[in-house]
């Protein structure tokens, strides 16, 4: 059955070029280019940047002149950038940026810049954010041909997004709505497909102080539990800044049979568990009924710490304290589960029902309580493992609160290790190497071989060879060098890898290379003695063929 349904992934308009505020007359738009569009660095505190903001006049006969001022950001529903005054956002850049010249002439046919500074103070930590807003100066003259017609009001953006490395980062995200609606009923997405489609939406709210990259996946399954459909979930460029909502949406086509169903939210954020809400939803002949996009809010729910690492001896009594706090607006009932600790090769939970069941001797207290608003409450984890225990043990506790409008799910990684020598120990290799029209994609298999779960960074490099030659004129010998094409590199990976299992990782590089030889290499940093390194060498003949 879902193999007869369509997708249609919402990508809606992620920036606001030219904006007219109240009041304001619209004419023929001046003819101006201008780049970046958008700036993104990594920073420490006390550190500066520059970079210089080009902008084109390609009007052939008129100048025009344009005054240049610092703004903040705020990120609408839908994921889209808009300008407001500098100050408004808690996490403004604004009063870090200095701009040289401020008014700048272009005239016609012509390009001029303008130099932008960004100066970070010390002490501060996580993303700051704003952007350099470009309109036309209020004194300034037109020509003879404009003169009977207000100027034309327009702003264009230079927009920044800074993440300050060093300091203390916190992603914390949470879905605090969901729905599943007719597209009848949902205008952004009316306007595009009609009234025939089913449109699923779980908001993500950011409240942490760096912007998350949030990618969703929809599970439909019926009332019974059986799998449907699986399909992706997006909104905007899937960033959120801090403070901001976006909606995360998938649509589909209308053939879905009459009857009731759930419709489960997976979201990964960035953070060590993906935010999750499962709601119910009835098809009836006539339409779809779910979650109304005006109902309460989902419960807020906020586990600390979400990974525990625990060392024991076998035999022996181990306890450990989970906090979790309600951040909503109402009393919410969790109910627990624990459950063995399984990732897929791409480091995603394994569905529940391919698990198994943790041993009696992981146990928590209380399994099932109620938090007010506001409050806390602490929880007991306590692990007694068999005499004969060895190695690493690795549990995955999951708390539920169900309320009318949805289910909403968080948790803790358990990750247990039995004995006294830890083995860390990684094997890393090239798997494939699929070429497509304009890119190469390079997959590589690391592989935990050790008897401790491993957390792990990787770095890829395509370098360029020359090989060593004689000068004929000369006889000088010129040795083998390289040139690096390409340098990727990967974050620590939020879930750890376990022992015995494996982790993908792949790769893009260009495909289009010039003839010669290459040699690509990845390195894998995990915390072992050494790090796990691979490569391949090949060349690209006249066919501009790869061969290994």
């Amino acid at each position: 059955m879902g193999r007869n349904w369509w997708v249609l992934p919402l990508l809606l308009a992620v920036m606001i070029i030219g904006l007219l505020r109240p009041g304001e007359v619209e004419a023929q738009s001046p003819n101006v280019a201008f780049d970046p569009l958008l700036l993104e660095r990594s920073v420490r505190s006390g550190d500066s940047l520059s970079y210089t903001i080009s902008i084109q006049n390609e009007d052939r006969f008129d100048p025009i002149t344009l005054e240049a001022v610092a703004c903040d950001i705020a990120e609408d529903i839908n994921g889209t950038y808009h300008l407001v005054p500098a100050g408004t956002n808690q996490f403004s850049l604004a009063d870090w940026i200095a701009i040289e010249p401020q008014v700048v002439t272009i005239p016609p046919a012509s390009e001029r810049a303008v130099n932008v500074t960004i100066k970070v103070p010390r002490g501060v930590s996580g993303g700051r954010y704003g952007a350099v807003a470009l309109s036309p100066k209020e004194s300034a003259a037109y020509s003879p041909g404009e003169a009977a017609q207000a100027p034309f009001k327009f702003r264009m953006a230079s927009f920044i997004e800074l993440q300050i490395v060093g300091g203390t980062t916190r992603k914390e995200a949470f879905i605090s709505n969901a729905s599943v609606l007719p597209s009848s009923e949902v205008p952004v997405v009316r306007q595009r497909v009609g009234d025939g489609a089913i449109v699923y939406t779980a908001e993500l709210t950011n409240v942490g102080n760096i912007h998350v990259i949030a990618r969703g996946s929809l599970l439909i399954q019926t009332e019974e539990g059986r799998t449907v459909a699986r399909y992706p979930m997006g909104g905007g460029r899937g960033l959120i800044l801090p403070e901001g909502t976006v909606a995360l949406r998938s649509v589909t086509g209308p053939n879905l049979p009459p009857g009731k169903y759930r419709a489960k939210t997976i979201i990964d954020y960035g953070g060590r568990r993906p935010a999750v809400a499962d709601i119910a939803f009835v098809v009836t002949e006539s339409r779809v009924e779910g979650k109304a996009e005006d109902a309460r809010p989902l419960s807020r729910l906020v586990v600390e710490p979400d990974e525990l690492e625990v060392k024991a001896r076998a035999g022996s009594f181990s306890s450990s304290i989970i906090e979790l706090a309600n951040r909503g607006e109402e009393p919410i009932e969790i109910n627990s589960r624990i459950l063995p600790l399984v990732f897929s090769i791409r480091g995603e939970f394994l569905p529940e029902e391919e698990r198994g069941e943790a041993p009696e001797w992981v146990q928590l207290s209380p399994a099932d309580f109620t938090i007010e608003p506001g409050r806390t409450k602490r929880v007991r984890l306590s692990m007694r493992p068999p005499k004969d225990a060895d190695g690493g043990y690795y549990y995955d506790i999951i708390f539920r609160s169900t309320s009318e409008e949805a289910t909403i799910e968080s948790g803790a990684n358990v990750l247990l290790f039995v004995g006294s020598e830890v083995i860390k120990k990684g094997q890393l290799g090239i798997t494939s190497i699929k070429r497509e029209e304009e890119v190469a994609i390079v997959d590589a298999l690391f592989t935990n071989e050790g008897n401790y779960h491993l957390h792990m960074s990787a770095e890829f490099v395509l370098r360029r060879v020359f090989p060593q030659y004689e000068e004929e004129e000369t006889g000088r010998i010129v040795p083998r060098q390289t040139e690096t094409i390409a340098l990727i590199s990967l974050p620590m990976d939020t879930s750890p890898i376990l022992p015995g299992t494996s982790r993908v990782l792949s790769f893009q590089i260009p495909a289009a290379l010039e003839l010669g030889e290459y040699e690509m290499a990845i390195r894998a940093d995990y915390g072992g003695e050494e790090p796990a390194i691979t490569g391949l060498i090949f060349s690209i003949e006249g066919s501009n063929g790869a061969d290994g």
